[in-house]
């Protein structure tokens, strides 16, 4: 449509991306643009956001209004083993889409996470100073560095993101399949976050962009969990009540990277804050 808002979702393979790209894709006055990485996705276009040329030249092609950037290597523990080629996709790639962004003065919105704080005091709100724990964290928080350097920029900080997606990346789905494939579930009592829908992310991002917003936003659900309980509420909601969770602290899954124990996100923005929860979601599609 001549004339309409153009907008670009790199990564829209995602979770989060995929929520974007559905809820922009809704509005008829606006022109969307999806991409990928390395997952393959009907309808959506790959780029390798690491690549200046092949960015250069997307948006010579697509001349993109508002850019939205969830695509990351989000594996916190695949960062910890893999620092110098995970720093590739988490600080290189978005700072390549930055400067792409800026030469055409296009609106830049970048999702970041919770993990650029260490936990000790969660939870945090906009203004609280960063101290990540781990390699994951440590690049999200130099690419926020970045990026807010260009004036057009948007970083959104959620946490613990769940949706109806079904498939390995969302953990909801991972969690009901392991009960009922009858494997050994285990859930940390002492980690304790926000978790985020991503459907009402796309949603509230949306709205905090066209409302002009800029600079750093935490958007989380409305309940502040530890996993041990989170996972409880998942498998009660699915209808899966007679599954054995072994409750254990985080040190005792001895995972490669440290996660903040006392974490979770909070905002000074009310506009923004969200109200759906994980009692919201169509429960019936995972039982």
């Amino acid at each position: 449509m001549p004339g309409s808002p153009r907008h670009l979702v790199i990564g829209a393979s995602g979770q989060v991306g995929g929520a974007l790209w559905k809820a922009l894709s809704a509005d008829s006055r606006l022109t969307v643009t999806g991409t990928y990485g390395s997952r393959e996705t009907p309808g959506l276009y790959p780029l390798d956001m690491t690549d200046a040329t092949r960015v250069e030249e997307a948006f010579s092609a697509w001349r993109p209004d508002v850019v939205w950037l969830p695509a990351a290597q989000a594996d916190v523990d695949a960062c910890q083993r893999d620092p110098d080629g995970s720093a590739r996709i988490n600080v290189t790639g978005p700072y390549t889409v930055m400067q792409a962004a800026a030469e055409r003065r296009a609106t830049l919105v970048f999702y970041s996470t919770d993990y650029v704080f260490d936990g000790e005091a969660g939870p945090y709100d906009e203004t609280a100073p960063t101290h990540p724990l781990q390699h994951y964290g440590s690049q999200k928080t130099e690419a926020e560095r970045l990026l807010l350097q260009y004036e057009k920029t948007v970083v959104i900080r959620p946490a613990w993101i769940y949706s109806r997606e079904p498939g390995p990346r969302n953990f909801i789905w991972r969690l009901v399949h392991a009960a009922r494939t009858h494997q050994p579930i285990r859930a940390a009592v002492d980690q304790i976050s926000t978790p985020t829908p991503a459907d009402a992310l796309a949603t509230m991002s949306i709205r905090a962009v066209d409302d002009g917003f800029r600079g750093i936003l935490h958007l989380v659900g409305p309940e502040r969990l530890s996993r041990y309980q989170l996972t409880e509420n998942i498998l009660r909601l699915a209808g899966l009540t007679n599954v054995t969770i072994e409750p254990v602290t985080l040190a005792l899954l001895k995972l490669p990277a440290p996660r903040p124990l006392n974490g979770g996100l909070i905002t000074q923005y009310s506009t923004y804050r969200i109200t759906e929860s994980l009692h919201d979601l169509p429960w019936d599609q995972f039982r």
